[in-house]
C-alpha cells in the first residue's frame, strides 16, 4: 500500500500528480490518502482516505492511558524535538501537546502495521512530519519527503528527517578527480556572472505589503474556519483574523522600518573585516527542525559576536521576506554590541558575501551561495549542502569559535583546508541537478497555485513519483 499525506500546502498538487499515474489508474486500492478535518475537502473526492482527526475521535471513547502510553513511546522512539518543533501545536496547552503527541503515534503506527511500503510528504516541518518518520523506521516504510534546491525550480527528495537528499549524496559519494567535466562548472560560472535570489522570495505570502490575494486568501479561510465544522484537534484550519492580524502588523511595521531606515541599519563599509550571518524567516522548518538550538537569533547573534576578535564585525542581514517581523526593539538590541552590525535588506547579498571573511548559517541557502563564491561557509543547523564536505558544520558555539580564529587567520585558504575544492564543488552541483527533479514543488494557495498546477509540473511530478514507486 502506497499512502500520501494531503494535510499539507502542497495536496492539490499531490492528488493532481496522483491521478496521472499509471498504477493509480490501474489499481487505486493500492493508495491511500491522509487528509486532516475539512482540509482540501474538495480536492479529495473519490480517494481512499484516512482522516487523522476522526482516528483521534475514536480514541477519545477509547480512554486511552497517556501516561503509559508516553513511557512505551519514550522507549521505542527517538523523540528530539517533538514538542517544540511544531510552531502550531507549542500554543496549545501542556495536557494538549501531549495527547496529540500520542494519538498521532498510535495513528502513524495503525496505519503503517498494514503492509505500507511508501510514504510521501512535505518537507518536515511539523511534529507529525517527525512521528510519522520514527514510525516509519519501526515499520520499514519508505519516507519520502520533497525540497526544492535552490536552482532552476528543481526538486530534491529526502529519506530522513535533517534534509538529507539521499540520492544527491548517494551520486557524490562516487566522485573522482577523473569524473570530473568542464561542463560540471557552468553552473557556478553562470551563478557568479548572473546571480538571482530563490524563487520562493517572490511569492506573495513572503511580501511586506498589501497584495489583493491577502484579500482573497481571508474571504477562503473565513468561510473555511466558520462554515465548516472545524474540529478540536484541527490545528492547520487557523482563524483568518488572526491571520490576518499578524500580515497587517508585519506591514504595518515594515513601513516604520523603511521610513527609518538610515536610521535602523548600518551602513556598508569597504574597510570592514566581517563575518556575515543571514537572518532567517521564523517561525518556519529552517529553524525549529533543522537547527532547534539556535530557534533565538538575537540570543544567537550575541553569543556569535562573543567569539570574534575586536577589530571584525558580524554583519546580520535582514531576510528581505521577513521585513517587518522584527521589532525596532530587535535591531536596537543588537545594535548595542560594537562588533555587530545590521545590515539593511537592501543590501546586495552577493557582494556582502564575496567581501566577507565568511558566513555563519543557521541552515540557509545562502551557505550555499557562499560556496559557490568561494568562502567559508559555517554551519550551525541541519541543511543539505553539508553533504558537500566543504562546509565547517559545529555543534556548539566552542567548536564556531576555533573555527572562526582558523578563518581569521591571515594565511587561511578553502584551498589548503578542503582537498579539490573546485573540483568537489563542481561534483557536488552537478550531482544536485543530476539527481533532481525538473519541477517545482511549493504550496498550492495564493499566487503560487496557478504556477505549480501547470499541467507540465503536474506531468513532472508525477513522472517522479512513478520513479520512486516503481
Amino acid at each position: 500500500m502506497i499512502v500520501f499525506d494531503l494535510i499539507n500546502d502542497e495536496a492539490p498538487l499531490f492528488v493532481a500528480a496522483i491521478k496521472e499515474l499509471p498504477r493509480f489508474k490501474n489499481k487505486p486500492n493500492d493508495f491511500v490518502f491522509i487528509t486532516e478535518g475539512n482540509r482540501w475537502k474538495k480536492e479529495v473526492e473519490g480517494l481512499s482516505c484516512r482522516n487523522r482527526l476522526h482516528f483521534f475521535d475514536k480514541l477519545e471513547k477509547e480512554d486511552v492511558n497517556l501516561d503509559e502510553e508516553l513511557k512505551r513511546i519514550s522507549n521505542e522512539y527517538d523523540n528530539f524535538n517533538m514538542y517544540a518543533s511544531d510552531r502550531y501545536l507549542i500554543q496549545k496547552d501542556r495536557f494538549f501537546q501531549k495527547k496529540m503527541l500520542v494519538y498521532t503515534y498510535l495513528f502513524f503506527e495503525d496505519l503503517f502495521s498494514k503492509n505500507v511500503t511508501h510514504y510521501f510528504t512535505t518537507g518536515i516541518a511539523y511534529t507529525y512530519n517527525l512521528i510519522s518518520f520514527q514510525v516509519s523506521k519501526k515499520f520499514n516504510v519508505r519516507h519520502v519527503s520533497f525540497y526544492g534546491i535552490r536552482f532552476r525550480n528543481r526538486t530534491a527528495i529526502s529519506l530522513d528527517q535533517k534534509n538529507t537528499f539521499n540520492e544527491v549524496r548517494d551520486w557524490y559519494k562516487g566522485f573522482t578527480l577523473g569524473k570530473i567535466k568542464d561542463e560540471m562548472y557552468e553552473p557556478i560560472n553562470h551563478f557568479l556572472t548572473r546571480p538571482t535570489q530563490p524563487g520562493y522570495m517572490k511569492n506573495a505570502i513572503n511580501s511586506s505589503k498589501l497584495e489583493f490575494v491577502f484579500i482573497k486568501e481571508f474571504f477562503i479561510r473565513f468561510k473555511r474556519y466558520y462554515f465548516s465544522n472545524k474540529h478540536r484537534f484541527d490545528l492547520f484550519s487557523r482563524n483568518p483574523f488572526e491571520l490576518s492580524s499578524f500580515k497587517i502588523k508585519k506591514i504595518f511595521n515594515a513601513k516604520r522600518i523603511d521610513f527609518s531606515h538610515k536610521r535602523v541599519f548600518d551602513q556598508v563599509k569597504k574597510e570592514d573585516k566581517y563575518f556575515l550571518f543571514p537572518l532567517h524567516m521564523q517561525p518556519e522548518a529552517s529553524t525549529l527542525i533543522l537547527a532547534p538550538f539556535y530557534v533565538n537569533q538575537k540570543d544567537c547573534i550575541v553569543n556569535i559576536s562573543k567569539l570574534i576578535p575586536p577589530d571584525t564585525y558580524l554583519y546580520v542581514k535582514e531576510h528581505k521576506s521577513a521585513l517587518g517581523q522584527h521589532s525596532l526593539k530587535f535591531y536596537k538590541e543588537l545594535k548595542r554590541h560594537p562588533n555587530i552590525k545590521v545590515i539593511s535588506y537592501r543590501e546586495n547579498m552577493f557582494e556582502l558575501i564575496h567581501n566577507s571573511l565568511g558566513t555563519i548559517n543557521l541552515s540557509s541557502t545562502v551557505g550555499l551561495e557562499s560556496l559557490m563564491i568561494k568562502k567559508p561557509t559555517v554551519l550551525l543547523g541541519d541543511v543539505f549542502y553539508n553533504d558537500s564536505g566543504l562546509t565547517f558544520k559545529v555543534d556548539s558555539f566552542k567548536e564556531l569559535e576555533k573555527v572562526l580564529n582558523e578563518v581569521n587567520n591571515e594565511g587561511f585558504s578553502l584551498d589548503t583546508t578542503f582537498e579539490n575544492y573546485n573540483e568537489k564543488l563542481a561534483f557536488y552541483i552537478d550531482a544536485l541537478l543530476k539527481k533532481s527533479y525538473p519541477f517545482e514543488f511549493n504550496v498550492a494557495k495564493m499566487d503560487t497555485k496557478a504556477k505549480v498546477l501547470t499541467p507540465t509540473n503536474i506531468k513532472e511530478f508525477s513522472k517522479c513519483l512513478e520513479s520512486l514507486i516503481s
